[in-house]
């Protein structure tokens, strides 16, 4: 399948149309490393234009009313809803992943997020102070008013959404950069928003290289705030470049996920869990568990049983609807990946899966399924970013061992505990340094609860209420109730 047909186009003020200086950029099919689509690489010039757009219909946005922003908002969930197939097809074809996770999750989940948050967007409100009983204080939220929003290749449409709606309903006009290797769903969602009524200017969308379209976004003195979903490295170079215009960014960025097995686990549950989250999406997904520390009573068994299941994973062409992993986003990842299993293979871990790609796969990004036993929580296995489907799990003897080598980590996104116990879930839990936290449940995340880490993984919230915190600022107001205000001067200078 390919779009080599199909003109994709940016969205600048309204207007659907290439890059300025007629640029284009390839788009690969991970699956076979083929190109299937061209779409606009942009320059600065583009992000320029972008931001006087976005800048040029603020006010105006900030003025409507919020049921009529609401509105717009479930218009393009029902486009988007209309098309459903064909963005499922594309979202596969530009990323790999596999038809049967694209229509389950990926495009159910960007309809959902959007519904969401036109939703309970109408029931965000300020706060009253008893400060004074002259006066009446108040707090009223704003919008901060263009926001630039950029967005990694693991889901492309979904984190898409999951920033625009809430920066939308909240009265912030956008411009959004969607990953250079995936962007084809987001810049279909440019003609949909063109299609839903969105007035000119509130929503822009731009493709091109985030060394040099990112950067510009970041840097722009019209741009007033900086959304930013990826890698730590990236994270730390977009926050060191939004300093110098005391510019905030919300980032949400890497993890080094554990899972915590205790003896008393329910060992079907585990193992089942265990081994959809960490190879959903080929291990592509911040959230994913790529470090196991298992008790000792239950280890032996929970390894035996882990690699069973995981050698079950169906790897194969993401369109076939029996596929369970697809290829990794891109061939780069690919040869990361495999020096990443070569440096653990050398360091002395235990390989205990991580079969070859079969030869008809061999031409895309594929990487198998690769569990490792781990000898040290310090090596790089246990510590680094993988982002692919390579795991460690070490032995542990007591839930005090579990907590100390979870913590012991740049990285604080999530984990989880297995155990009956549940009182000694939650004292473990209250333990972690993590932002996410589940018991015997691991990669759960619906709109209406929070997502977001600390430490090197960011401090950002996305999705439920919290989420407008981050696109909002709260002013105070007060109100003197009094004829005149009174001051420690009063009556000495009138």
């Amino acid at each position: 399948m390919d779009y080599l047909g199909y003109e994709f186009k940016n969205l600048v003020d309204g207007r659907l149309c290439g890059a300025v200086r007629g640029g284009v950029m390839d788009i690969i099919n991970p699956a076979d490393n083929k190109v299937i689509a061209k779409v606009p690489r942009c320059t600065t010039e583009d992000v320029d234009l972008a931001a006087a757009a976005a800048k040029k219909a603020r006010q105006a946005w900030k003025d409507t009313y919020i049921g009529d922003r609401a509105d717009l908002l479930m218009k393009l969930a029902d486009i988007i809803r209309k098309n459903f197939d064909e963005l499922a097809d594309m979202e596969t074809a530009q990323y790999g992943g596999p038809l049967s996770k694209t229509r389950n999750f990926d495009i159910p989940a960007a309809i959902g997020e959007i519904e969401f948050m036109a939703g309970i967007g109408r029931s965000v409100t300020g706060t009253t102070i008893s400060a004074d009983p002259a006066a009446r204080v108040m707090t009223f939220r704003e919008p901060l008013g263009v926001v630039g929003l950029i967005t990694p290749w693991n889901f492309p449409l979904v984190t898409a959404v999951s920033k625009l709606a809430p920066a939308l309903i909240t009265g912030n006009t956008c411009i959004l950069k969607p990953p250079s290797c995936a962007p084809l769903t987001v810049l279909k969602l440019a003609e949909y928003a063109v299609e839903a009524g969105f007035p000119e200017g509130v929503i822009n969308i731009i493709t091109g290289p985030g060394s040099e379209v990112g950067e510009a976004l970041v840097n722009h003195p019209d741009v007033n705030k900086i959304s930013f979903t990826g890698d730590s490295h990236v994270g730390k170079r977009i926050m060191k470049l939004a300093s110098a215009y005391v510019k905030p960014v919300a980032s949400e960025l890497g993890g080094k996920n554990a899972m915590i097995v205790l003896s008393d686990a329910e060992i079907d549950s585990v193992v089942e869990a265990a081994v959809y989250s960490a190879f959903f999406n080929s291990g592509q997904n911040c959230g994913s568990p790529s470090r196991f520390f298992v008790q000792a009573g239950i280890y032996e068994e929970f390894v035996d049983r882990f690699v069973a299941a995981a050698r079950k994973i169906v790897v194969g062409n993401p369109m076939d609807p029996e596929t369970m992993m697809g290829p990794l986003a891109y061939m780069g990842c690919k040869d990361t990946t495999e020096r990443f299993i070569e440096q653990a293979k050398k360091s002395g871990s235990r390989l205990l899966l991580g079969e070859p790609v079969a030869p008809e796969l061999c031409a895309g990004a594929y990487v198998m399924p690769t569990i490792f036993e781990a000898y040290d929580a310090t090596q790089d296995l246990m510590q680094e970013e993988i982002f692919a489907p390579v795991v460690g799990i070490m032995k542990i003897d007591t839930p005090d061992d579990a907590v100390r080598l979870v913590n012991d980590c740049r990285y604080g996104l999530c984990a989880s505990v297995w155990s009956r116990d549940f009182r000694l879930a939650l004292k473990i839990i209250d333990r972690l340094e993590v932002g996410t936290a589940w018991v015997n449940q691991h990669l759960k995340i619906v709109p209406e609860t929070p997502w977001g880490g600390c430490k090197e993984s960011g401090w950002t919230k996305e999705n439920s209420v919290l989420v407008f915190d981050e696109y909002t600022f709260h002013k105070h107001i007060w109100l003197n109730l009094d004829e005149h205000p009174h001051t420690f001067w009063e009556g000495k200078i009138t």
